[in-house]
């Protein structure tokens, strides 16, 4: 794993590149974890994060393989 892999915490903005190389931005649900067959982050899309702050619950998140995950960082936020 790298220094950048290990860097992802709950909460952090990353970017998550899908099979077709398209890079989505998403919220961390929280560091890498081993999955079935290889280390995942948990990601959710912003929208659902601010929802299940607001309603006091766990966000829903899909598992992204840790390789097509990287923090985001300022040139990649959206305004």
């Amino acid at each position: 794993m790298s220094g950048t892999e290990q860097s992802i915490e709950r909460g952090d903005l990353v970017m998550a590149v899908d099979a077709e190389g398209e890079e989505l931005p998403r919220r961390a649900l929280g560091g890498p974890v081993n999955g079935a067959n290889f280390e995942v982050v948990w990601v959710c899309r912003e929208e659902e994060w601010h929802a299940a702050l607001r309603e006091g619950r766990e966000p829903d998140g899909v598992p992204w393989p840790v390789e097509d995950v990287r923090p985001r960082v300022a040139a990649d936020a959206t305004p």
